[in-house]
């Protein structure tokens, strides 16, 4: 059965070749390039979360080395550093490790 489409109807885009119907092989195609646009924004987020991580890392140990900190205060905050170190080096190394797994 075939599916005939409105003048204005919302699935008038997935009508590729033009005859006001829209086939099986059509809809699955439109289905299959969102599936692929979703998954490419997907990636898209999950590198800029782990450039964050590694950004904010490089940045939160430059402030580190200059004078802006007292001894005590990073001495205070020894176990929050730590914590944060690991926290953003495992969304580094979860981001690097299924990036390598997709990609075989």
């Amino acid at each position: 059965m075939q599916k005939s489409l409105e003048a204005n109807s919302e699935f008038n885009k997935y009508d590729i070749d033009g005859d006001g119907i829209v086939s099986d092989e059509e809809m699955s195609r439109a289905e299959r390039d969102l599936e692929i646009e979703n998954r490419d924004k997907k990636e898209d987020q999950l590198r800029q979360m782990a450039w964050a991580a590694m950004g904010s890392m490089i940045v939160f140990t430059l402030c580190l080395l200059f004078p802006i900190l007292t001894v005590e205060r990073i001495l205070a905050l020894d176990n929050l550093l730590q914590m944060f170190y690991i926290a953003q080096a495992g969304v580094v190394a979860t981001f690097f490790g299924s990036t390598a797994y997709m990609s075989k």
